[in-house]
């Protein structure tokens, strides 16, 4: 399988991130909301990103199988990066979907399904490494003088999840844990997402 993805967006206090944050946290009763003092100035974005995966079927018992390496690239003023991976999924129905929900640097966080009465579902693991050239969020403005740290270069991810299909819907949880980002980071990151979606 392989897809190409386009980010347009938009970094900085334009973005309104640090109103969304600190209404969440006063909603919650979490405590208040550090660092807007650092945020990055406004700066419009453009990344684009290619993804290609190599997968082979197979069968353990009753579970379908697939498994296979892939490698990315993605070039914009956002993220600048190559990369490579190896992934599993497991499960039944797998032909009604397409690749893994992702949370990579540059993709959607979704995976494409096909529609259909029967109930589906896949777990899966994914392994994956990037050479980082550049990171906006890191590195800071490209065209501004603003805040930045020490990038690291190589980051790995460790995915884990599982997806859900019934009819039109899909549910997907997914885990990841991030190594290091940059120096003086104090601890690799871990953090998930779900991702409830339909088809029209």
């Amino acid at each position: 399988s392989r897809a190409w993805h386009m980010d347009l967006g938009l970094v900085g206090p334009g973005a309104g991130a640090e109103h969304f944050q600190r209404a969440v946290h006063r909603a919650t009763g979490s405590d208040e909301p550090k660092g807007w003092d650092n945020q990055l100035e406004n700066e419009p974005f453009f990344n684009l990103a290619y993804g290609q995966r190599w997968w082979r079927q197979s069968q353990l018992g009753p579970l379908e199988l697939e498994y296979g390496p892939a490698l990315g690239a993605a070039v914009g003023n956002l993220y600048t990066y190559a990369s490579s991976g190896l992934g599993l999924r497991f499960g039944k129905g797998l032909a009604r979907s397409l690749g893994l929900p992702s949370i990579n640097p540059g993709y959607g966080s979704g995976a494409y399904f096909e529609p259909g009465q029967s109930f589906a579902w896949f777990g899966y693991v994914n392994l994956d490494g990037r050479y980082m050239a550049h990171n906006m969020l890191l590195d800071g403005n490209a065209f501004s003088n603003s805040h930045s740290v020490d990038r690291e270069q190589w980051v790995g991810d460790l995915q884990a999840g599982i997806a859900l299909t019934w009819d039109r819907w899909q549910v997907s949880f997914a885990s990841v844990w991030r190594t290091r980002e940059f120096k003086g980071q104090t601890e690799p990151d871990q953090f998930g997402t779900l991702v409830v979606s339909r088809a029209f």
